[in-house]
């Protein structure tokens, strides 16, 4: 068996992009980016990357502040299943700004 790195296949296809600053005030997805459509009936999950610093994000409606809230470290990978979980997707900074990365995919 040959060794390195194991590559873990997606099997949605992504449809559309966008690229989120992460400050201290809460940041959420873009509706009309992941919503369903007159051409297309919207995404079944973000694939999201954090670049910069720590943030804290939470999906289920609460508010996430520096302190309170799931950590995605600088680096870290989220998925979000569901337009359920993308409307109710927030995040903020944990001490310095960083950018998010999503790529909305479909079936």
């Amino acid at each position: 068996m040959a060794s390195g790195m194991i590559v873990q296949s997606r099997p949605n296809i992504g449809y559309s992009f966008e690229q989120l600053a992460v400050s201290n005030s809460v940041q959420v997805l873009t509706p009309s980016l992941y919503m369903p459509s007159t051409t297309s009936g919207g995404a079944s999950s973000a694939f999201l990357t954090n670049d910069g610093a720590a943030i804290r994000y939470t999906y289920e409606g609460t508010t996430p502040s520096a302190t309170v809230g799931h950590l995605l470290s600088d680096g870290g990978t989220l998925i979000l299943n569901g337009q359920n979980q993308m409307a109710q997707f927030k995040c903020i900074r944990e001490s310095a700004d960083s950018e998010i990365s999503i790529t909305y995919e479909r079936e």
